[in-house]
């Protein structure tokens, strides 16, 4: 499919979507969804940084799963995800987790199991502010207590991968996060790669992410820019600090978004 054909059929106002392992912020997929004017979306974003952001400001999240709301490049804040923060609006439910909560709450969606026990960050805001909003509690066994964290699935993920074959088995050059968990914990999994290849060369490197999983492959060079691909291309720094000032008010937003529509779907 194209990125474009994969967001119109997968992705529907009050879907619940996974987009993008840790360390790849799938941009593109994220500002297809703004273009067409996806609301009420349920999204999960391990590495939410400037993605999130943006998917905030433009209304189409009614619950945001995150392990991060920020900008790498500083100092500037997430703007949309602070102004949110600061108004006191509920209308948008925030769940931060910490990347190992998230793995854990992805595993119990694969595994069919209605929670998962996770370790540590009992000295945490995660736990003594609870973060997650409701997604943790003490489970009570003859073993002992312990932290668990809610099932996460979702109804797509989009996965990316450095390449695949035309039968979808994904290859990832780092890092791998959470990614296999989600992709097993979504109903339909769309492969966005870099690059499509036969399967010797995918042999040789092994397989990260199985074909079985996938639904759609979209081939889309540059899918995580400007953000960096391990292996590929660097983050755009400039890019980075751009989006910052623009952010920075209501009208600079808005003024992304129009510039964002205008460039069409990929």
């Amino acid at each position: 499919m194209t990125l474009t054909e994969a967001v119109k059929s997968k992705v529907h106002d009050g879907s619940s979507v996974y987009l993008g392992n840790f360390g790849a912020q799938l941009f593109a997929v994220g500002h297809e969804i703004i273009r067409q004017g996806r609301r009420d979306l349920d999204v999960v974003v391990a590495s939410g940084g400037l993605l999130v952001d943006q998917l905030l400001g433009a209304g189409c999240v009614g619950t945001a799963t995150f392990g991060h709301c920020w900008s790498p490049v500083g100092p500037s804040p997430a703007w949309n995800f602070r102004r949110l923060a600061e108004s006191g609006d509920t209308s948008v439910r925030i769940r931060e987790m910490s990347l190992g909560m998230m793995t854990a709450a992805l595993t119990a969606g694969a595994w069919g199991v209605p929670f998962m026990p996770f370790p540590g960050l009992r000295d945490t805001g995660f736990v003594s502010d609870d973060w997650t909003d409701g997604s943790i509690a003490t489970a009570t066994t003859p073993f002992g207590d312990s932290l668990v964290v809610e099932a996460l699935t979702t109804d797509v993920a989009f996965v990316h991968v450095d390449r695949c074959d035309a039968d979808g088995n994904g290859w990832i050059n780092g890092p791998l996060g959470e990614v296999q968990v989600a992709a097993s914990a979504a109903t339909e999994v769309v492969m966005v790669t870099e690059e499509i290849v036969d399967w010797p060369d995918l042999a040789s490197r092994g397989i990260n992410v199985p074909g079985v999983l996938v639904s759609a492959i979209v081939e889309a060079p540059g899918a995580v820019a400007p953000d960096g691909a391990v292996g590929r291309y660097d983050r755009d720094v400039e890019a980075y600090v751009a989006y910052a000032s623009a952010a920075a008010t209501r009208e600079g937003f808005a003024a992304w978004m129009r510039a964002l529509s205008s460039e069409g779907g990929a």
